[in-house]
């Protein structure tokens, strides 16, 4: 599982070379959420994991396993799917990056 975490040099590198943006993907994010009838929130971005973007409300970076549970978004095709799993993370950055 490749994880790349915000704030990094890595993800820097990462979102300049996919063909989804930062900026696309949170408008994809908001997208999902109106098709699927769900409250449109906008959650922050805190990883990029296999290559997609997740956004979700759910993250606490003080609890190094978490639940994983909101919006993946594909960096390269953007297609957006409903994640939720439990995944062991040590984030480099306690917020997250949102769309201003």
């Amino acid at each position: 599982m490749e994880i790349i975490s915000y704030k990094t040099p890595e993800f820097k590198e990462f979102v300049n070379s996919v063909k989804v943006s930062l900026e696309e993907a949170w408008d994809i994010q908001l997208k999902y959420y109106e098709k699927h009838n769900q409250k449109i929130i906008g959650a922050p971005l805190f990883f990029i994991i296999n290559k997609k973007y997740i956004f979700t409300p759910y993250y606490n970076s003080k609890i190094p396993e978490v639940r994983i549970k909101g919006v993946a978004v594909d960096s390269m095709t953007g297609k957006a799917e409903y994640m939720d799993t439990k995944i062991k993370l040590k984030p480099k950055s306690q917020f997250g990056w949102k769309k201003e």
